[in-house]
């Protein structure tokens, strides 16, 4: 893998572990890797094997062109891959009242901005 996907690779395993509230030990006893290789492949250190990635798609319910989307990496920043992968997150987590209010709010604001 390029640097740069092993960069995206690491903010989106990072802000998926730190969503489900989970430490750098826990994700590695899950992918039976140390705690050490995690934090290497958070910090874009790293290139994981293919059953690593499997695993941490397995664990974090999400689809394998979700955690290496090279499209996505290309035309946008590091910052704000990492901004998008947070907000993202933060949405999953919320009730149905609140998202349709969120989704109102952000109709407001494309409305607004013409997007």
């Amino acid at each position: 893998m390029g640097n740069d996907l092993n960069k995206y690779l690491g903010l989106r395993v990072r802000s998926l572990r730190e969503n489900a509230q989970m430490t750098q030990e826990e994700l590695a006893n899950f992918c039976e890797v140390s705690w050490r290789t995690i934090s290497n492949l958070e910090r874009g250190c790293v290139t994981p094997d293919l059953m690593m990635i499997c695993k941490i798609s397995k664990k974090f319910n999400v689809g394998l062109d979700d955690l290496l989307n090279i499209d996505v990496q290309r035309r946008k920043s590091m910052s704000r891959i990492a901004t998008e992968n947070l907000l993202i997150e933060r949405i999953k987590t919320i009730d149905d009242p609140t998202l349709d209010f969120v989704v109102e709010q952000l109709n407001v604001v494309f409305k607004y901005f013409g997007v």
